[in-house]
């Protein structure tokens, strides 16, 4: 009996002395739960003086949990509490409560870092639950032999396919001849991947961005592909009405400038409206190439449609002339309106080459009269 007890004794001062050295808290509460004993680390952690023997832990070791040392002795396993520390600073810490006839003896840890990591952890997978359930996204993820252990997201509906469907299946199996594996390969080569697909019947836009193990090496693909069939579809209707609108605004302007041979070989253009440099430069185009496709000996621009012009583009019409005779023909001015005639004197240019005439009808005659002259002169 002396030796057993011996024994014992020796043993419980082991455990005690090795309390004493712990790393993490140990307080001792009285059944009152007011403080008896403390270890060197609860003294560091919190402060604990010999004037503290006797206080009650709810009022020296204050809890932001009100009650939480009446909850922790009849807790049944660990509870968190967030306490200040002696510095001031806010530290979570995880309690364990052993409890006997003479109160409770009180394990403190403090797991601040870890409760940091899990708030963390937890944020983010409401972030991700929060974008996989409400944007038309599918978040997928596979290691490198193709086997896939992640696939959610909204945009799986779109391909008709219920959440987790490729889940334990390998993903360069199902799309062998389908998708270019070039990109899965160079994500495990450690590149972030862009890549635009087309498969069951919609457009995607993938994202695959290699995760790196505690190696080094690559190990996960983790990925984004958002269904942009809409979007695509839209492009293409957009596409489609920019042509229309091209093709509509080509043929305003071939009916704004038509090129009418009103006498053999006898061409004229009425110009209407107003004329800008962009127009003006339209309007040269087709006519010298009118003039080379008829042979015309005439060419007469009729300007009585034509309100104002600005000076580029009066110089653009009066170089048309100069153009014109250079192919052998003759460019006649008519109809000019006094606010043109006055915007071609302020380019004090030299216009005595040019023909002009009142009107269509008196420029008309002239080349008519010009003509039968060559003819009657026998040229044809």
């Amino acid at each position: 009996m002396g030796l057993w007890w011996t024994a014992w004794m020796e043993r419980i001062a082991r455990e005690a002395q090795l309390l004493r050295r712990a790393p993490f808290a140990v307080v001792e509460l009285d059944t009152s739960l007011r403080l008896v004993a403390w270890n060197a680390a609860a003294a560091r952690m919190f402060g604990l003086g010999d004037g503290d023997v006797g206080a009650a832990a709810g009022e020296r070791l204050a809890a932001e949990e009100p009650g939480f040392w009446s909850a922790l002795a009849g807790a049944d396993g660990p509870r968190l509490a967030r306490m200040p520390r002696a510095d001031g600073a806010s530290r979570a810490i995880e309690w364990t409560a052993v409890g006997d006839e003479l109160g409770l003896a009180c394990h403190g840890y403090d797991v601040t870092d870890r409760v940091a990591r899990e708030e963390v952890c937890t944020l983010e997978g409401q972030l991700l639950h929060a974008i996989v359930e409400n944007l038309d996204i599918i978040a997928w993820s596979m290691r490198e032999d193709g086997l896939c252990n992640y696939h959610q997201g909204k945009g799986l509906a779109a391909i008709g396919l219920p959440p987790g469907a490729f889940v334990g299946k390998n993903i360069r199996e199902l799309y062998q001849g389908k998708l270019d594996p070039a990109p899965l390969d160079a994500a495990f080569r450690g590149e972030p991947q862009f890549a635009r697909t087309e498969v069951h019947g919609q457009h995607f836009e993938n994202w695959m961005i290699p995760v790196r193990g505690a190696s080094g090496r690559v190990e996960l693909l983790v990925a984004i592909s958002l269904v942009v069939s809409e979007l695509r579809r839209g492009e293409r209707e957009l596409r489609d009405r920019l042509a229309q609108i091209e093709a509509q605004q080509r043929t305003i302007r071939e009916l704004s400038t038509p090129i009418v041979e009103v006498w053999d070989r006898v061409l004229t253009l009425p110009i209407l409206g107003m004329v800008d440099e962009e127009r003006a430069s339209e309007i040269m185009d087709n006519l010298l190439r009118a003039v080379t496709a008829t042979r015309a000996r005439f060419a007469i621009l009729d300007l009585t449609g034509a309100r104002e012009i600005d000076t580029a583009t009066a110089g653009h019409l009066l170089g048309l002339v100069g153009a014109i005779r250079l192919l052998g023909a003759e460019g006649i001015v008519t109809g000019v309106h006094p606010n043109v005639a006055q915007t071609i004197v302020d380019l004090e240019v030299n216009t005595r080459g040019i023909v002009v005439h009142a009107s269509l009808r008196e420029a008309l005659m002239y080349c008519i009269g010009k003509l039968a002259a060559r003819r009657g002169g026998g040229e044809r």
